[in-house]
Protein backbone atom coordinates (compact mmCIF):
# COMPACT_ATOMS: atom_id res chain seq x y z
CA UNK A 1 0.00 0.00 0.00
CA UNK A 2 1.13 3.78 -0.76
CA UNK A 3 2.17 6.31 1.72
CA UNK A 4 -0.44 8.03 -0.31
CA UNK A 5 -3.03 5.90 1.02
CA UNK A 6 -2.22 6.40 4.32
CA UNK A 7 -2.00 10.03 4.55
CA UNK A 8 -5.20 9.96 2.63
CA UNK A 9 -6.57 7.57 5.58
CA UNK A 10 -5.10 9.37 8.64
CA UNK A 11 -6.25 12.51 7.45
CA UNK A 12 -9.91 10.92 6.99
CA UNK A 13 -10.00 9.28 9.89
CA UNK A 14 -8.44 12.35 12.10
CA UNK A 15 -11.16 14.55 10.27
CA UNK A 16 -13.51 11.73 11.67
CA UNK A 17 -12.16 12.22 15.40
CA UNK A 18 -12.19 16.01 15.28
CA UNK A 19 -15.87 15.88 14.48
CA UNK A 20 -16.45 13.49 16.85
CA UNK A 21 -14.74 15.69 19.43
CA UNK A 22 -16.02 18.77 18.47
CA UNK A 23 -19.94 17.05 17.88
CA UNK A 24 -19.35 16.49 22.03
CA UNK A 25 -18.34 19.87 23.17
CA UNK A 26 -21.05 21.42 21.27
CA UNK A 27 -23.70 18.51 22.64
CA UNK A 28 -22.68 19.37 25.91
CA UNK A 29 -22.47 23.05 26.09
CA UNK A 30 -24.65 25.31 24.99
CA UNK A 31 -23.98 27.95 22.56
CA UNK A 32 -23.88 31.86 23.46
CA UNK A 33 -24.70 30.51 27.07
CA UNK A 34 -21.57 28.37 27.68
CA UNK A 35 -18.21 26.91 26.56
CA UNK A 36 -15.99 28.58 24.26
CA UNK A 37 -18.25 29.91 21.24
CA UNK A 38 -16.73 32.90 19.08
CA UNK A 39 -19.12 35.07 17.77
CA UNK A 40 -19.64 35.53 13.68
CA UNK A 41 -17.27 38.31 12.67
CA UNK A 42 -19.90 39.32 10.09
CA UNK A 43 -22.55 40.20 12.34
CA UNK A 44 -19.93 42.04 14.94
CA UNK A 45 -19.20 44.77 12.04
CA UNK A 46 -22.13 45.07 11.11
CA UNK A 47 -25.28 43.90 13.15
CA UNK A 48 -26.54 42.16 10.06
CA UNK A 49 -26.63 37.82 9.95
CA UNK A 50 -24.29 36.16 7.75
CA UNK A 51 -25.82 32.51 5.72
CA UNK A 52 -24.01 30.81 8.78
CA UNK A 53 -25.30 33.21 12.09
CA UNK A 54 -27.41 30.12 13.90
CA UNK A 55 -25.58 27.48 12.75
CA UNK A 56 -23.78 26.34 15.60
CA UNK A 57 -26.73 26.78 18.17
CA UNK A 58 -28.27 24.49 15.36
CA UNK A 59 -25.92 22.20 15.32
CA UNK A 60 -26.62 21.89 19.57
CA UNK A 61 -30.33 21.63 18.41
CA UNK A 62 -29.86 18.85 16.05
CA UNK A 63 -27.45 17.23 18.22
CA UNK A 64 -30.34 16.93 21.29
CA UNK A 65 -32.89 16.03 18.61
CA UNK A 66 -34.86 19.29 18.24
CA UNK A 67 -34.26 19.17 14.42
CA UNK A 68 -37.59 22.62 14.42
CA UNK A 69 -35.80 24.65 16.90
CA UNK A 70 -32.41 23.76 14.40
CA UNK A 71 -34.92 24.73 11.31
CA UNK A 72 -35.68 27.77 13.10
CA UNK A 73 -32.17 28.95 14.13
CA UNK A 74 -30.74 28.50 10.49
CA UNK A 75 -33.10 26.56 7.60
CA UNK A 76 -30.09 26.71 5.26
CA UNK A 77 -27.80 24.65 7.62
CA UNK A 78 -30.49 21.88 8.78
CA UNK A 79 -30.91 21.66 4.77
CA UNK A 80 -27.67 21.84 3.18
CA UNK A 81 -26.58 18.77 6.21
CA UNK A 82 -27.61 15.94 4.35
CA UNK A 83 -26.01 16.98 1.12
CA UNK A 84 -22.61 17.93 3.42
CA UNK A 85 -22.32 14.82 5.00
CA UNK A 86 -23.37 12.52 1.91
CA UNK A 87 -20.30 14.18 0.34
CA UNK A 88 -17.74 13.52 3.09
CA UNK A 89 -19.16 9.73 3.62
CA UNK A 90 -18.01 9.43 0.20
CA UNK A 91 -14.88 10.65 0.20
CA UNK A 92 -14.19 8.62 3.35
CA UNK A 93 -15.36 5.34 1.65
CA UNK A 94 -13.21 6.23 -1.74
CA UNK A 95 -10.14 7.04 1.08
CA UNK A 96 -10.45 4.08 3.08
CA UNK A 97 -10.78 1.70 -0.07
CA UNK A 98 -7.54 2.68 -1.10
CA UNK A 99 -9.27 4.54 -4.39
CA UNK A 100 -8.90 7.89 -5.43
CA UNK A 101 -11.74 10.19 -5.75
CA UNK A 102 -13.20 11.52 -8.45
CA UNK A 103 -12.39 15.57 -9.04
CA UNK A 104 -15.53 17.51 -7.99
CA UNK A 105 -17.05 18.27 -11.55
CA UNK A 106 -20.43 19.91 -10.53
CA UNK A 107 -21.83 21.64 -13.59
CA UNK A 108 -21.52 25.52 -13.49
CA UNK A 109 -25.52 25.74 -13.74
CA UNK A 110 -25.43 24.15 -10.12
CA UNK A 111 -22.65 26.03 -8.86
CA UNK A 112 -24.35 29.26 -10.01
CA UNK A 113 -27.90 28.20 -8.47
CA UNK A 114 -26.52 27.31 -4.73
CA UNK A 115 -24.70 30.98 -4.87
CA UNK A 116 -28.10 31.98 -5.83
CA UNK A 117 -29.56 30.41 -2.74
CA UNK A 118 -26.81 31.30 -0.47
CA UNK A 119 -27.19 34.95 -1.24
CA UNK A 120 -30.94 34.72 -1.45
CA UNK A 121 -31.06 33.47 1.85
CA UNK A 122 -28.33 35.93 3.19
CA UNK A 123 -30.68 39.03 1.64
CA UNK A 124 -34.08 37.65 3.00
CA UNK A 125 -32.68 36.68 6.49
CA UNK A 126 -31.76 40.34 7.16
CA UNK A 127 -35.11 41.56 6.33
CA UNK A 128 -38.12 42.64 8.70
CA UNK A 129 -40.63 39.81 6.59
CA UNK A 130 -38.01 37.06 7.86
CA UNK A 131 -40.45 35.06 9.59
CA UNK A 132 -37.11 33.48 11.88
CA UNK A 133 -35.68 35.65 14.20
CA UNK A 134 -32.37 34.91 15.83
Amino acid sequence: MSSEFWNRRTTVLTIWGLLFVGSLYVYWFEPGKTGFFPGCPFRLLTGLNCPGCGSTRALHQLLHGHVETAFFLNPLFVIALPFIAYAFLRHTSFSLQGKRPRPNALPAPYIYLIFVVVVSFWVFRNTPSYPFFS
